[in-house]
């Protein structure tokens, strides 16, 4: 079997999607959807709702009154930070393991896909787009890939770094031309199995490559500055670090200058001080 096909085999061996999770992805791209629908969806789902109450009546909200039901918690912090919320903790799953392969540690790669989660919503705002669950959710997600790749990049992880180091390669062409496929592209499949809509999936599949995006190239060209962003303050970089080709013209494109990215980074911050408590939430 060619390493490519053992690596798309493994895919099947993941654990399946929440479907309540699925579900609320469903809800928030329909624009006839309201807040209560999808406390109506995920009412019944007792291990969500029950997360939600709890992170809702912690340090991390610092609310003055107790929040006692999905409701209240939607009236009290509003509807982004609900589905923020229900998207962060219930896909923490999937992310806090140990990904050998990249030298990240248990905890590492969920570090860096939250920190670019916030990043979406500071730099939503810079680069004039409306902030959306959407961005969250291609942001947080967009390194699932490297779940399943991890143990394969580990058993060839000389033949990659010699592609990096004397090829001068990305990380990315060196996953390509070593194992048939890079994470990028095995996340956008991942997310096709899912079932996600187009418009993640993409996000997901060229977050190293945002100029071949098509038609979500606004949403795309943010997950990149994200992750790029993320990688600079050295927030779950591992082994491929800053082992990419990096785009000026998307700097250019949001007349992005160093001093932006500077308030930005401040930004992350303390966003990331907010959320350790949310983090560390058993």
């Amino acid at each position: 079997m060619m390493i490519a096909e053992a690596i798309l085999q493994s895919v099947t061996q993941l654990p399946p999607f929440p479907a309540v999770i699925q579900r609320v992805l469903e809800l928030v791209e329909d624009p006839k959807t309201s807040a209560h629908d999808v406390v109506e969806v995920i009412q019944y789902d007792q291990s969500i709702t029950a997360n939600v109450l709890m992170v809702c009546n912690s340090a991390y909200f610092g609310l003055r009154r107790p929040v006692h039901s999905l409701s209240d918690a939607l009236v009290r912090i509003g509807f982004n930070n609900l589905v923020e919320l229900i998207l962060t903790r219930g896909t923490a799953f999937l992310f806090y393991q140990s990904c050998q392969g990249y030298h990240l540690q248990r905890g590492e790669l969920w570090r860096h896909s939250v920190a670019c989660a916030i990043l979406s919503q500071i730099l939503s705002e810079r680069v004039k787009q409306k902030k959306s669950p959407v961005q969250f959710t291609a942001a947080l997600l967009h390194d699932v890939g490297k779940i399943v790749l991890s143990e394969f990049v580990k058993d060839h992880f000389d033949e990659i770094h010699r592609r990096v180091q004397e090829k001068k390669q990305s990380f990315l062409e060196a996953e390509r031309e070593t194992l048939g496929i890079d994470h990028a592209e095995l996340g956008g499949k991942i997310a096709e199995s899912w079932k996600f809509p187009r418009n993640i999936s993409t996000g997901i599949r060229y977050h190293h490559t945002p100029f071949l995006a098509g038609e979500f190239q606004d949403l795309v060209a943010l997950v990149y500055l994200c992750d790029v962003v993320a990688m600079m303050t050295g927030i779950g970089g591992g082994a491929d670090g800053l082992s990419y080709h990096g785009y000026k013209e998307i700097m250019e494109q949001y007349d992005l200058k160093d001093r932006d990215l500077e308030k930005v980074i401040s930004e992350l911050e303390g966003g990331m001080k907010r959320v350790e408590g949310l983090l560390n939430l058993q």
